[in-house]
Order: C-alpha cells, then structure tokens, then sequence
C-alpha cells in the first residue's frame, strides 16, 4: 500500500479532508489522528504481538467506541446526530497477531499491519486496499518517516481566517484564551509550516479548505488522480465508519458537509490593521501562489512597527494580569519576541528565495 499523511496548517480542514476519504474500499485508515510517532515509542518496548495491539486499544480505545471521542463529536455521528460506531477489539487483536511478525519488528510493519488489523475487524476486503491514509496532523511528527516512502496531503485555509478561527475556536472550547505556546505554535505553522515540510523532501499536494467546499467535486476528482482511485459515491459525502460527520466541538455550529455557500470570514477585533499587513507581507508568495485576497495593496507600514505587539498577544497578556497567571505572563513576553523573529527571519528568506 502506498503511504499518504494528512498534515494541517492550522484551522484549516484537516478532519473534514479526511471525512471525505472515510469510507472509500481501497483506503486503510483509522477514524481520526494517530499520533504514530508516540506510539511507537511505546510500542518498541514490547515484546510480543498481543502486548503491542492490547496497547493500542488501550490508547487509541476511541477507534474502537467513539462515544469515548466527544470532541470530534463522533458520538453524535449521523442524520439523527445520535449515532457512534463500535469495532471489536478481540477481532483486531487476532487480527494483528496474525499479520504482524514479531521478528520483523520494524515502523513500516507496524503501521501497516495495526491499519490492516484494524480494517479486518470492520469486515472490509483487504485486497482492495491500495492506499494507507495517516492522519499525523502536527508536521514535526513527520521526523519518524524519514526513511519511508510517503507522500502529503497539505490542507491550507486563507491565513487571516486560519489565525482567527484557531484562536477564536479554541477559546470558545476551552471557555477561556488560548495560551502564549499555543498561539505562536500555530503563528508559526501559518507562516512557515509549508516551507518547513518541503525540507522532508516528499511530494506535498496542497489542499485548500475553500476548494473542498466550493469546487467539491473538482476537488474529489484531483484527489482520485493523486491516490489513483476510483471515485465512489461516499467521496460526495462527510463522513466516518460511513456515518454522517458534523464537525468537531471547536467549531461554533455543526458542519452540515459540503457548504456551495462557503466564504472565509475573520475576526477584524482580534487583529490591529498592522497585524494583518505584516502576516499578508511574510506570506505574500503563498497567497499569490494560492489565489487568497489581500487586505493591503501596498506598503503602508514602517518596518520598525514589526517590534509592536500583536493584538492577540496585548488580549492574551490581558487576561493573564487580569487572571494572576505569571507563568502566563511571562510566555507572552517570550513568545511575543519569537513571533517577532519568526517575522524577520520569513520576510529575509522571502527576499533571498526571490534571489536565486
């Protein structure tokens, strides 16, 4: 089977991607992320079969009742929004013992074998299994693939959007604001997170959130040609274990699959006019390259106003003083200066690229 790994840039449609690709007969994947990175530290430590799928089961025990994953919301999968999905764990477990050799104890093998346990015990044919679909999400887990065979399914959302939802999304879900690491993680994946994964040297083909919603079925045609499958009908639907899928909990309403009406909206109260020209500036290859809208046609700022704070980093260190969290405070401080270096360093890369 070939190897595709879904990774995100943020906010940007990773899950909704893969709930496209669920359910498809010549796909291998489980319903969500695995973190395949960490479990396999703790699975090369164990010495048998039986040790490493009990383990499994025990950390990913979500595949097997999705009532137990609520943030995805997949316990209220279907029409109803009431329904969830149960795979039996004995039957993968005897599955795995039976495909995986322990001697051949290696990260391929695992993978493989954990997927093709897993689809044996919902009963689907393997031998029409062409693709593994991995949905890692984070690309610094990608280090563990270095010397497999793979390719990358990128999604990408209009930045601004990408920066507000995450941050709006996650302080809605989490009933407070986002956390300084939090912030300049995802700072950081817009801004340099697709330059980053072409240093893995692996094909990447860039999926946009808005082309899933608006070319849909341009979109599942180009996603045929690049697993080299043939379309079938659930590829129209969002789905997994073939159950309706509405979105997960960060999202502030339920996603009813595609949406013809699609339009990317951003909070204009979590940035400063200076905050959305210095983002469009560093990404400005990006955005011509992927066709997304700028706000500022021209240069309107002083470079010396890169060193100002952000309007997420002033309400992120608001709330810190207003909560007494000191920690918190001074990660703001220190992510503040992080951001601004990630800034100039993306900017003087953009200008030397340009260059050559």
């Amino acid at each position: 089977m070939k190897i595709f790994i879904i990774i995100t840039g943020g906010r940007t449609g990773s899950g909704f991607l893969h709930s496209i690709l669920d359910g498809h007969s010549q796909i291998c994947h489980f319903p969500g992320d695995f973190f395949f990175d960490e479990f396999f530290e703790i699975a090369r430590k164990e010495k048998s079969a039986i040790s490493i799928a009990k383990l499994f089961c025990k950390e990913y025990k979500y595949f097997f009742d999705s009532r137990y994953n609520k943030f995805e919301r997949f316990n209220k999968l279907g029409e109803s929004k009431k329904d969830f999905f149960l795979v039996n764990k004995k039957k993968f477990i005897e599955y795995f013992i039976k495909f995986y050799k322990i001697q051949d104890k290696n990260k391929l093998n695992l993978l493989k074998n954990l997927h093709l346990a897993y689809a044996a015990a919902k009963k689907e044919n393997l031998k029409k299994k062409k693709i593994l679909l991995l949905h890692l999400h984070h690309g610094f887990r990608l280090k563990i693939f270095k010397d497999l065979n793979y390719e990358i399914l990128y999604t990408v959302r209009d930045p601004k959007t990408n920066l507000s939802s995450f941050f709006s999304s996650w302080r809605r879900y989490n009933k407070q604001v986002i956390d300084p690491w939090s912030y300049y993680f995802n700072m950081k994946r817009v801004i340099r997170g697709l330059q980053e994964l072409k240093s893995y040297k692996n094909k990447i083909h860039v999926v946009k959130l808005e082309d899933m919603h608006l070319r849909n079925k341009f979109i599942v045609k180009q996603l045929c040609n690049i697993l080299k499958i043939k379309f079938e009908k659930i590829l129209n639907y969002s789905t997994f274990h073939k159950k309706k899928w509405w979105g997960d909990m960060a999202m502030k309403n339920f996603l009813n699959g595609v949406n013809k009406n699609f339009t990317n909206k951003f909070d204009d109260n979590l940035f400063f006019d200076k905050d959305i020209y210095f983002i469009e500036k560093s990404l400005k290859n990006f955005m011509t390259k992927y066709k997304y809208s700028f706000s500022f046609k021209k240069n309107n700022y002083n470079y010396l106003y890169i060193i100002f704070p952000f309007k997420m980093e002033i309400i992120m260190l608001n709330h810190s003083f207003k909560n007494k969290k000191l920690r918190n405070i001074f990660e703001v401080f220190y992510f503040y200066i992080r951001r601004v270096l990630l800034f100039i360093i993306s900017d003087i890369r953009q200008v030397l690229s340009k260059k050559k």
